[in-house]
């Protein structure tokens, strides 16, 4: 949907896959950031056409997805990247087509990477100590079950109602 300034949006409902097949229930809220159409020479692995947040109530580490694959209601799908934020409210950057908005004749060529699965040991020292973890899960705790109008009002996150 288009918002006041014009970008396409989306703000619904989702499923992530983790790079273990498991299947994630999120909130997304997107927005296009880019018409492939206006870029001479555009490709896709040289350019991020949209980027968000995606939100789960559930204990699933959103980080897990690498890359993620997020689906939406209509079955469209894109593929994205986390790049900030904590385990149950990343900040995500698209690769290849958005799965929402217009369809694109630049997205028929496109082929998404592969999930990669998470078998490598943690690396030492990157383990967080006991305090930050329990004050990550209290924070965590009071994300839980909010609203996009209350992640909005906490986080300062410009979600778009529907």
């Amino acid at each position: 949907m288009p918002w006041e300034d014009g970008k396409t949006r989306y703000v619904g409902k989702g499923t992530v896959a983790l790079a273990d097949g498991r299947e994630v229930p999120v909130v997304a809220a997107l927005v296009l950031k880019l018409d492939p159409e206006t870029v001479p020479g555009f490709t896709y692995d040289r350019h991020t056409t949209w980027v968000g947040s995606i939100h789960t109530d559930t204990d699933d580490n959103l980080w897990d997805a690498s890359p993620g694959l997020l689906t939406l209601p209509d079955g469209r799908a894109g593929t994205f990247m986390a790049t900030s934020g904590p385990p149950d409210l990343v900040g995500v950057s698209g690769i290849g087509p958005a799965p929402f908005g217009p369809l694109r004749d630049t997205d028929a060529h496109w082929e998404a990477p592969e999930v990669a699965v998470a078998d490598a040991p943690p690396l030492d020292g990157d383990e967080a100590d006991d305090a930050q973890r329990a004050a990550e899960e209290r924070e965590r705790a009071r994300r839980r079950g909010m609203t996009a109008e209350e992640l909005q009002g906490r986080y300062r996150v410009r979600w778009i109602p529907d």
